[in-house]
């Protein structure tokens, strides 16, 4: 028993085989508690909109097994909490999170689903447009670490740099204490600035790594376990929270 937060490619597998959705089910039975996270939920709704009518049903067996299931906090009002700096960027609520899980959840077809975004108080009008939307993000974020890569190893300090993102002048949290609760994000990031110095391109060939840099930071709860079909042991072999990255194997 446990809480686990799966990413992306377990709730993809689970759409595409029903022996992944009959073991998540036996461990939840079981008194495991799944929750999820924001940023998987941005990936699968660029799933569902690159699927279309040819892979909807499986986007709505993800989103119907999501739905009533606790939805975290967005990666920064999360941080901020556990450094004790409240810090949101964004209109996005909780029930936003909700809505957009019922609109795949609750339609019988893609056609239903874009019918449905368009009425009357929608949040998700523009849904159609989350791929676009996503990779200018995917773009920004790879573009800043290029960044990094790209001065002398040494003169960055991640940890230090994440946070002076939080907090006014003078108020930023020690980045000790940033190190203490995200290890895995920031160990996982200076990954992949050295992979970037030794000729890498994530953008192209790796864009997933932002997603997943993005659940670590979810590893500040000690209860949480990211669970997980990837092997991230040859980018995170120190912070102590690789101890808590696991596979479907843990659930029994």
């Amino acid at each position: 028993m446990g809480t686990y937060l799966p990413d992306t490619n377990v709730l993809v597998d689970l759409g595409r085989d029903s022996t992944v959705e009959a073991k998540l089910e036996k461990a939840s039975q079981e008194g495991s508690k799944f929750v999820i996270a924001p940023p998987t939920m941005t990936e699968l709704t660029v799933g569902v909109v690159r699927g279309g009518a040819r892979h909807f049903e499986s986007s709505r067996r993800i989103f119907s097994w999501i739905k009533g299931r606790t939805i975290l906090e967005l990666p920064r009002p999360f941080m901020g909490r556990f450094l004790g700096v409240p810090s949101r960027r964004g209109k996005v609520e909780h029930h936003h999170h909700v809505e957009r899980i019922g609109l795949v959840a609750d339609s019988s077809s893609y056609e239903e689903f874009l019918r449905r975004k368009d009425e009357a108080g929608s949040a998700w009008s523009d849904i159609e447009k989350s791929y676009e939307i996503h990779c200018a993000i995917l773009d920004r974020e790879f573009d800043a670490l290029k960044k990094i890569a790209a001065r002398p190893r040494g003169s960055v300090d991640l940890a230090a740099s994440f946070a002076a993102t939080f907090g006014g002048p003078g108020r930023h949290p020690d980045r000790d204490i940033f190190t203490h609760y995200f290890s895995a994000a920031v160990e996982y990031a200076e990954t992949t600035v050295e992979r970037i110095r030794g000729g890498a391109n994530p953008r192209r060939n790796d864009p997933g790594r932002y997603g997943d840099l993005q659940l670590f930071f979810y590893l500040a709860d000690p209860e949480i376990r990211l669970l997980t079909r990837e092997d991230f042991s040859s980018d995170i072999k120190v912070s102590p929270q690789r101890t808590r990255i696991v596979g479907l194997d843990s659930l029994g």
